[in-house]
């Protein structure tokens, strides 16, 4: 699948939904680091994997979020394996599918000024082990980004990279920046194929946010939890439903979005949803 192509045709790409939330929710896996699963339990990563290409989805995500966390830290070894098991894991559920793997970067954390030198770091390390489609999100800001861009370019001419920014209903990130002015800016930066938001909302609310942004230069992504969480004891649960899951993921491509998916909270069961909603537009 070639996803340039996907998109100038304006047919809705559509990613998987989240690891971590779905990884923890898994008999006796509450608490654990899905990540640390890479190296620890395979076959449970693999599973899930399977479970969201048997949904219906066009990409899925390696399971390396917060592996730029260990390498900030100095952890580059633990960081260098989760993201080299990662893809392996990753790149063989998909070679059965026609579906694409985005590397999957999470935001190093603070505000370090090594940032870009970070995520070359691992953006090599992608490179390396198969994968060219990278996806950077739930930021806060856009330390780093120009950088990644312009690496990857340089490095892989062919790769395909999609910034995603997390901002509240108020579309402010946590870092205090607006939204709008990180997707504007960096939709402009040479290497950046797409930008977005993910995380921190459900659907309602990024859809209400999309219909308020400008026209963008490049395909805009959406990607919102299956709704707002509830915390029991241990356990952490999202509340939102598949089919009106769906639902608003069809009205967010009616409204603009090239790129939807799910994140915290959502399972193959949405994103099953999803790919029915959005393979019969007319319906909905």
């Amino acid at each position: 699948m070639d996803i340039r192509t996907h998109l100038a045709q304006k047919r809705p790409f559509l990613f998987d939904g989240a690891m971590g939330t779905w990884y923890a929710a898994q008999p006796g896996r509450t608490g654990q680091r899905c990540e640390l699963a890479n190296l620890d339990h395979p076959d449970e990563i693999a599973a899930i994997h399977r479970a969201y290409l048997d949904s219906g989805c066009q990409a899925v995500k390696t399971n390396t979020f917060s592996a730029g966390a260990d390498l900030a830290r100095g952890e580059e070894a633990l960081s260098h394996d989760i993201i080299r098991t990662g893809c392996a894991i990753a790149l063989e559920a998909a070679s059965h599918y026609d579906a694409l793997v985005f590397a999957d970067l999470g935001p190093i954390p603070g505000d370090l000024p090594n940032a870009g030198d970070l995520y070359r770091t691992q953006a090599d390390w992608f490179l390396s082990a198969g994968v060219t489609h990278f996806l950077l999100e739930t930021l806060p800001d856009d330390n780093g980004v120009a950088q990644l861009a312009a690496y990857l370019k340089a490095q892989c001419p062919d790769s395909f990279l999609l910034v995603s920014f997390a901002v509240d209903a108020a579309g402010v990130t946590r870092s205090g920046r607006q939204g709008v002015e990180l997707l504007t800016a960096v939709s402009q930066l040479p290497g950046v194929d797409a930008v977005g938001c993910n995380c921190v909302c459900g659907p309602h609310h990024l859809l209400s946010y999309l219909r308020t942004l400008p026209a963008l230069p490049c395909p805009v992504s959406i990607m919102p939890n299956a709704g707002y969480p509830t915390v029991l004891g241990r356990r952490t649960f999202f509340q939102g439903q598949p089919d009106y899951f769906a639902g608003q993921l069809a009205q967010l491509v009616q409204s603009g979005a090239d790129i939807v998916g799910g994140c915290c909270g959502t399972t193959p069961e949405h994103i099953a949803a999803a790919a029915r909603a959005l393979a019969h537009p007319v319906e909905q």
